[in-house]
């Protein structure tokens, strides 16, 4: 065999042998990051569920609390106001007319 043919072959196998290598390497750094997928998406669901719980604290505010109570009164007391009224003129689903005349259909 000549000097080169000797050279080419050496260099053809380290060539074959380093992408057999860089080939593997590359595996393992794909098959990492693929591991690490599922690690970072836990890792983002419970940023985003610590936000969420921030969040609800924040909204826990003494003067969202008040405005909350004073919207509860105010539903309370216009419940009071509807059995009231209902009471004096109950809801039938009937129209009567000026006339007295009694109608079923709203339209």
């Amino acid at each position: 065999m000549s000097r080169a043919s000797k050279i080419t072959f050496t260099l053809s196998c380290l060539f074959t042998a380093a992408t057999v290598v860089g080939v593997h390497f590359v595996q393992g750094l794909e098959r990492e990051t693929l591991h690490q997928g599922p690690i970072k998406d836990a890792q983002r669901t419970a940023a985003r569920k610590q936000q969420r719980l921030q969040q609800q604290q924040n909204e826990l505010d003494p003067a969202k609390e008040r405005q909350k109570l004073a919207n509860l009164t105010e539903h309370e007391l216009q419940q009071e106001l509807r059995k009231k009224y209902e009471s004096i003129q109950p809801l039938s689903g009937q129209i009567i007319t000026k006339d007295g005349e009694v109608l079923n259909d709203r339209s």
